[in-house]
């Protein structure tokens, strides 16, 4: 994607999904993509939708972003109100509509949704959750919200976020649930934190202390990370926040032989959709063998302040 066609008017890096939303917008782009999601994972864990009883002991978790303009208000009302519903129908899953939720904590809603659904899954509301995070960053009034807000990377402004699209699914469910049914284990999530950072004003970089706290808690309850997929996207304030985490690291610590992983650099800002796209590589980098350890650390920073992290381990 670029924008530099016309005079005083400069190029912009993005991600759009050519190909696939070419003429989608609105509720009908985020269908889709959920769509595409959940028909992926349904194929790749050999899951059957017409296995009714499976399904109505399934919940749905869906991770949105807030509206980031004024013009967006009404779009967020349709994802809350339709587009679970329309989601679920369309991949004809018999889910029942009390265990269809929408969590809009845009980049922290994955990680978020993970830490709830674990309670509900050990209080035994449900059995198992599938849980989409799906958002999209290329529209052109948002792209040139971000550009006026000087937060895109343009060649003349090579720090900032590059606009992408995406939706992500997982399934999460109890160990010995998913080894009775002969379930593809694909990685274990432990040692989930949740907080948020004090957004002061619209636009402002916080301290960065309440996503180097959260991520101290879950580091508290690893022991051998080899690998971090982070929520670096471009922007300095983001790397602000991070560099405050790593400042208040020790010489020697579970980080100091770690290599990092930026999902944004190869798929852009994918928003709600980056918490699961950062699990799902993790679990990869494990069913592959290229992963540097049996622990991967994942944290995602929500911009109206959610901050989450947590471990991915192999099974």
């Amino acid at each position: 994607m670029s924008s530099g066609d016309m005079p005083g008017v400069e190029p912009v890096i993005g991600h759009p999904i050519s190909g696939l939303t070419d003429g989608f917008t609105s509720l009908a782009l985020h269908a889709l993509l959920v769509h595409q999601s959940l028909r992926d994972l349904i194929h790749y864990a050999r899951l059957s939708t017409s296995e009714s009883r499976f399904w109505r002991d399934t919940a749905l978790i869906l991770g949105i972003s807030r509206a980031r303009t004024l013009e967006q208000e009404e779009l967020e009302v349709l994802l809350k109100e339709e587009l679970v519903p329309l989601a679920v129908r369309r991949a004809r899953l018999d889910i029942p509509r009390e265990k269809q939720h929408v969590l809009p904590r845009g980049h922290a809603s994955v990680l978020t949704a993970l830490s709830d659904v674990s309670k509900s899954i050990a209080a035994g509301q449900f059995q198992r959750a599938l849980i989409v995070g799906v958002d999209s960053l290329v529209s052109q009034p948002l792209v040139e919200h971000f550009f006026q807000e000087g937060r895109l990377k343009t060649p003349e402004h090579p720090i900032g976020l590059m606009p992408g699209e995406a939706a992500a699914a997982l399934l999460v469910e109890e160990e010995r649930a998913a080894q009775r049914r002969g379930a593809r284990i694909e990685a274990f999530i432990g040692a989930l934190s949740l907080g948020t950072e004090t957004v002061l004003e619209r636009g402002s970089a916080c301290q960065g202390l309440q996503l180097a706290a959260t991520i101290e808690r879950t580091l508290a309850q690893a022991t051998h990370i080899g690998d971090i997929y982070g929520d670096l996207n471009g922007e300095e304030r983001r790397a602000r926040e991070w560099g405050t985490f790593l400042a208040r690291l020790p010489r020697e610590s579970l980080l100091s032989h770690t290599a990092s992983h930026w999902p944004a650099v190869s798929f852009g800002d994918t928003g709600a959709a980056s918490g699961a796209i950062s699990i799902a590589a993790a679990a990869r980098s494990f069913a592959r063998n290229y992963a540097r350890s049996s622990e991967s650390l994942v944290w995602s920073r929500a911009e109206s302040g959610e901050v989450a992290s947590g471990l991915v381990i192999r099974p």
